[in-house]
């Protein structure tokens, strides 16, 4: 497995197009989409699944069969809504032919516009995307809550006792901390008003050659020649690219990333995710 330290954050896992994605940030107790699923994956307690493509979805009857053959709590699975009910009947058409039982798991139905609290200091937004079947993007925010800008600069005796009597001195506000988009062919800032400035956007970049543009175009994945653009738009900290075809070597990624964004600012904006 890959292990790419952005910052407070760590993504490990991998993703090839056509063969797998699956991608942990254990720090958040989340899983981005399950195309296998390593034992190591097993004990995080949130999945958050993007399409219902096989090198995303399919590493789902380890993770349910494993918490349960463990006697966990299933995890909490959230998934497009378009599907869900396919996919309860796969699971458990899997479960009875493993076992003769059916296994206990928790499929939660997300779609685009939903926010979804998941832990006690974060919630995650269901963004659109681009992409040949229905698919979701995630943005997980953390919730803080800082000081109202009256309050700014009394002394620290003052707000205590403000806060002590009751009187609201703080306001809820919501940090963007990472974007994963999954599948798609291009990426809109206007999807969420906090996805510019999210520290990580964690995007696909499946197709880079230019005799490639039209198997892009056709599969609805990104292609390099968008990724100008988005350096350029993008306001966070960090780019992180997955998902490149199984035909590029790491030689030929690296080579094209650095023709296509001969800036070295703003090419220490991505990370390669190989």
């Amino acid at each position: 497995m890959i292990l790419l330290n952005c910052g407070n954050l760590t993504i490990e896992g991998e993703s090839i197009g056509g063969l797998a994605t699956y991608l942990r940030i254990k720090e958040l107790d989340l899983i981005f989409d399950l195309g296998r699923c390593p034992i190591s994956f097993i004990g995080t307690n949130h999945v958050f699944i993007t399409h219902f493509h096989l090198d995303h979805y399919f590493g789902l009857p380890i993770y349910v069969s494993q918490r349960w053959l463990s006697n966990m709590p299933p995890g909490k699975i959230f998934v497009p809504a378009e599907g869900m009910e396919q996919l309860q009947n796969i699971l458990d058409s899997i479960a009875k032919l493993d076992s003769q039982q059916t296994w206990n798991h928790h499929l939660i139905s997300v779609k685009i516009g939903d926010r979804i609290p998941f832990r006690r200091n974060l919630v995650i937004y269901a963004i659109a995307v681009n992409h040949i079947i229905p698919a979701i993007g995630y943005l997980v925010c953390e919730i803080r809550n800082k000081l109202k800008p009256e309050y700014l600069g009394r002394p620290g005796s003052e707000i205590a006792e403000l806060r002590r009597t009751g009187v609201p001195i703080t306001n809820q506000v919501e940090l963007p901390l990472i974007a994963y988009l999954g599948d798609t062919q291009s990426v809109s800032m206007d999807s969420h008003p906090l996805l510019n400035r999210c520290q990580i956007l964690v995007c696909e970049c499946t197709f880079l050659l230019p005799g490639d543009r039209q198997r892009a175009k056709k599969t609805k994945h990104f292609h390099l020649d968008s990724l100008i653009s988005l350096v350029k738009n993008f306001n966070g900290d960090k780019i992180i690219l997955t998902h490149f075809s199984q035909r590029y070597s790491t030689h030929l990624i690296q080579q094209q990333i650095e023709q296509a964004i001969p800036d070295p600012t703003q090419r220490a904006k991505i990370g390669l995710f190989i």
